[in-house]
């Protein structure tokens, strides 16, 4: 389950965020992943649970995970964005341009980001 350390990582980093605003406790953290992360969004939610459990700064903060769409960019006619929704049984992914049909395309990877940080900072 890579969800677990994909939620450490998470907490890892927003805990360089606290302590750089030296903030009282997380309220929210929004991520992002692209679907080839391959994130499974209820293991990614429990992992998290589980370790902000133990984390006074962190505990009962909430995690929100925004699952983007697949993004190509087609080297026949520069289009970028999703790729066609149309079924090809011949290929296992569809990176198809949805403008020009061409399969001489790139896959613009998404990787999990952190997008936002909710702190309770002293005043």
């Amino acid at each position: 389950m890579h969800e677990y350390s994909l939620a450490v990582a998470i907490i890892d980093q927003v805990k360089a965020i606290v302590k750089q605003h030296k903030a009282n406790r997380v309220k929210k953290i929004t991520v992002s992943a692209g679907p080839y992360e391959m994130v499974i969004p209820d293991l990614l939610y429990e992992a998290y649970d589980i370790i902000v459990d133990e984390l006074d700064k962190f505990r009962g903060s909430k995690l929100e995970l925004i699952m983007k769409p697949a993004e190509i960019t087609c080297l026949n006619c520069d289009y970028k964005g999703e790729p066609s929704k149309e079924k090809d049984e011949e290929f296992a992914f569809n990176f198809k341009c949805s403008k020009c049909d061409s399969r001489d395309t790139h896959l613009n990877m998404q990787y999990l980001t952190i997008e936002t940080v909710d702190l309770e900072i002293p005043e």
